[in-house]
C-alpha cells in the first residue's frame, strides 16, 4: 500500500535547508537526489530520507513508497521510511512539483529490506532449513558496526560514573569500518549527542599497555571500545584491564559519555537507551545500531526515546555492564544478558 503526504515549503524554511532557484528562473530540479541513495535496513527498521539540490521556494514535495511507510518531515525536505515488516526491495519517490509552471520532477530510490530470520528454502539443501543471520555483505551501504555492551551502572554511583562508563562497539562485517564522527545519542541534554573520536586526539594521557589510541577503524571481526575522557583521571585508579591490542575511543568534546551531568543512565527500564548513528549532532542519516529498543521515529535525534514496549533498558545492579549475545541478531530484550564488572574489549562471538 503506497503512503503519501504532501507538505508545501514556506519561503523561510527552503531558504535555511536548501538552495534556491529564483522564482522567475528555471526551477528543472535536475541536480536533486534522495540521499541516501544506497539505502538499506532490516524489517520495521527506521531509515532518515532528505532531498539534496536546488529546489524552487513555492514547491510541493510528495512522498511515495512501495513497501512499508513513508512520512514526510522538515516540511517535505525530508522523510522517515519505515519497513515493513516482510523482506523486499521498496521503491521510494518524491514527486517535486514547482510553483513556476507546475513543472514535476520525480526522484526515485530502492531501499533494501533484510529480514535476519529469513529461511533457506527446503530445496537448496538436504539438510534440515535453518536460520539465515544478516550477513554483511548484504547489507550494502550500512555500517557493520554493533554496539556490544554498555556500562550502564558503573562502580561508585553517580560520583564514578563520569569516569567509569564505557561502550564497547564491534565490527561483525567482513571489512574494517571507520567509526570517526559517528555520533552516540543517550536522550540526554546537555553535551549530547557524542561525536566519537581516536582517544589521542581528545586526551593527553596515555594509558599504560598495547593499545591502539590513533584510529577510529575497527577492523573486521574487531572491538573498539569508547571510554569517558575523563577514565584516566579518576582517583581512585583505572578500574578496568583492556585486553592487549584495544582500540581506544572516547568523545570530541563532550566532558563525559552522555549527558554531561549524569552520563549515561542504562540501569532501569524507561532509562537511557543508546543510539548509534551516522549524520551531525543534529540530524540522523543512517541509524547503525541501539540498545534498549528506542523509538526513532524523526530524523532528529532529540526525538528519540525508549519505545516503552518491553525491559530494556535491563535493570542493573552496581558494577554492571550490559552485553549482546548474538552480533547478527537486532537490539531486544531477548538478546541481551549482564556481566558482573563488565567486559571491555572481550566479546564472546569471535
Amino acid at each position: 500500500m503506497n503512503t503519501a503526504l504532501t507538505i508545501r515549503i514556506p519561503l523561510l524554511v527552503v531558504i535555511a535547508t536548501l538552495p534556491l532557484v529564483a522564482c522567475g528562473g528555471n526551477a528543472s530540479h535536475q541536480s536533486l537526489k534522495i540521499m541516501p541513495q544506497d539505502c538499506s535496513l532490516l524489517v520495521s527498521e527506521v531509515i532518515g530520507l532528505t532531498l539534496n539540490g536546488e529546489i524552487d521556494p513555492n514547491s510541493q514535495v510528495t512522498w511515495e513508497a512501495s513497501l512499508g511507510t513513508v512520512v514526510s518531515i522538515s516540511q517535505g525536505i525530508g522523510a522517515n521510511y519505515t519497513a515493513p515488516s516482510v523482506a523486499g526491495e521498496a521503491l521510494i519517490k518524491a514527486t517535486v512539483t514547482s510553483g513556476v509552471g507546475s513543472n514535476s520532477n520525480i526522484l526515485t530510490t530502492t531501499c533494501k529490506v533484510i529480514d535476519p530470520s529469513a529461511t533457506l528454502p527446503s530445496s537448496a539443501s538436504n539438510q534440515p532449513e535453518s536460520v539465515l543471520p544478516p550477513q554483511p555483505e548484504a547489507q550494502k551501504g550500512k555500517p557493520t558496526i554493533i554496539i556490544s555492551e554498555v556500562m550502564g551502572n558503573a562502580c561508585g554511583g553517580i560520583d564514578q560514573r563520569k569516569y567509569n562508563q564505557y561502550l564497547e562497539l564491534y565490527n561483525y562485517g567482513d571489512q574494517p569500518v571507520d567509526v570517526g564522527g559517528f555520533h552516540l545519542y543517550d536522550e540526554g541534554n546537555s553535551g549530547t549527542p557524542d561525536e566519537i573520536t581516536a582517544w589521542n586526539r581528545r586526551s593527553g594521557l596515555m594509558p599504560d599497555g598495547p593499545f591502539i589510541l590513533d584510529t577510529t577503524v575497527i577492523p573486521a571481526k574487531g572491538v573498539a571500545v569508547v571510554l569517558s575522557p575523563q577514565y584516566y583521571e579518576n582517583p581512585m585508579g583505572a578500574p578496568y584491564t583492556l585486553p592487549a591490542g584495544t582500540i581506544v575511543l572516547t568523545v570530541a568534546e563532550s566532558a563525559t559519555l552522555g549527558d554531561d551531568y549524569f552520563g549515561i543512565i542504562t540501569d532501569q527500564n524507561g532509562y537511557d537507551t543508546v543510539t548509534l548513528y551516522t549524520g551531525s549532532g543534529s540530524i540522523i542519516n543512517t541509524v547503525v545500531d541501539t540498545y534498549g529498543t528506542p523509538s526513532v521515529l524523526t530524523s532528529y535525534p532529540f526525538d528519540i526515546d525508549d519505545n516503552h514496549k518491553d525491559n530494556v533498558p535491563r535493570y542493573l545492579s552496581e558494577c554492571t555492564s550490559i552485553e549482546r549475545i548474538n552480533p547478527l541478531m537486532p537490539d531486544s530484550e531477548s538478546n541481551w544478558t549482564p556481566v558482573k564488572n563488565g567486559s571491555p574489549g572481550e566479546v564472546p562471538f569471535h
